[in-house]
């Protein structure tokens, strides 16, 4: 590995003695590292090391480059445990990358770096790292009014996380401190229900696209958006002009964060961003109409952090997220707080947390 492919970043934190662990955030893009303390102020992190998942071949050489830098600095320090999630299910303690050739096997590692290393799926860290997030701090998340104004106050330890980004991840985070477990689930393959007209119409092009079952990630990720394009353009009879020519000439890949990147003067990539959190709101409902979270419903992934004006804007996604049938059912769904999540780092504390309750 070649230095120019890795990103080495210290924080303002010093060591001072306090246990030291490794933690991952593996995903298709990017390969993230952290040394994350663990002392009577939580968890901070020390250093990161970062490459393009594409650039290497197995994370083992990462954990070598990250170890080298941070003893020169210092010598007597060696993490007393690891976890590292990846984007991909796990079996045992190895987790098969989705989008990768490679995966991160926690026995291979422990192995060969002497110490406990453990393999998650990137949403149970993201869930850990839920528990740690400061809900009155602007900069870690924000908080989105019900229709009514009210921002309700947390109660309990029932938290639901829904995060849509490559794919779809949904889980249910119980407990605090080291009673803290997530409950991890398909949730994003689950079937796509309409709710109106216009999801019919989706629903029903969607079936000819891709089968009979459409699931709520068909919809609900980076695929969706490409999916929401073909339909909003199709039922609105949209001119292709320079901006759309971009984004249909681009990769399947890219198109997601172009429509993104345009949603603001745009208006037909608008018009896909607001229905995309219109159906987001309605899917999480159905997800907190099961589980209650009187916790609190998290927005995770790099959707909504882009698009966080247009979950925002006119109530778009709690409009969508209070309804239903039931007036009792409407009435809890009032009464869940919900959080926008924008601590980018809450992955790899996420896994330094799971690593440690798991120790």
């Amino acid at each position: 590995m070649m230095d120019r492919e890795v990103t080495i970043d210290w924080s303002e934190n010093a060591w001072a003695g306090e246990t030291v662990i490794l933690s991952g955030d593996i995903g298709g893009t990017n390969a993230n590292l952290a040394f994350v303390m663990k002392g009577d102020e939580g968890f901070r992190i020390l250093m990161e090391v970062s490459a393009s998942s594409l650039d290497i071949d197995a994370i083992g050489p990462l954990v070598v480059r990250g170890l080298e830098e941070l003893n020169v600095r210092y010598p007597d320090l060696c993490p007393e445990l690891g976890c590292i999630s990846g984007a991909g299910p796990v079996n045992g303690n190895c987790c098969s990358m989705s989008n990768l050739p490679w995966g991160v096997d926690g026995d291979a590692l422990t192995r060969e770096f002497g110490f406990p290393i453990r393999a998650i799926n990137d949403f149970e860290a993201i869930s850990f790292g839920v528990p740690l997030l400061d809900l009155d701090d602007p900069d870690q998340v924000t908080v989105m009014p019900h229709t009514n104004g009210n921002r309700p106050e947390p109660e309990g330890d029932t938290r639901l996380i829904v995060g849509a980004g490559t794919g779809l991840g949904v889980s249910i985070m119980l407990g605090d401190s080291e009673a803290a477990r997530s409950v991890p689930s398909e949730g994003g393959h689950a079937s796509f229900s309409s709710f109106d007209r216009e999801t019919q119409e989706i629903l029903d092009q969607l079936r000819k696209e891709v089968g009979w079952v459409v699931e709520n990630e068909d919809l609900l990720s980076g695929k969706g958006i490409v999916a929401l394009l073909r339909y909003y353009m199709e039922s609105h009879g949209s001119q292709i002009d320079e901006t759309l020519e971009e984004i249909l000439n681009a990769s399947a890949s890219d198109q997601p964060r172009l429509v993104s990147r345009y949603a603001s003067n745009h208006p037909v990539c608008r018009g896909v961003i607001r229905l995309f959190v219109k159906i987001y709101g309605r899917v999480s409902a159905d997800f907190a109409s099961i589980v209650l979270p009187k916790g609190g419903l998290f927005l995770a992934g790099g959707i909504v952090g882009k698009n966080e004006e247009f979950f925002l804007d006119g109530n778009q996604f709690i409009r969508f997220f209070e309804q239903n049938e039931c007036v009792q059912v409407r009435n809890i769904l009032k009464d869940i707080p919900v959080y926008i999540i924008r601590n980018y780092n809450i992955s790899l504390l996420g896994a330094a947390n799971a690593g440690w309750a798991a120790r």
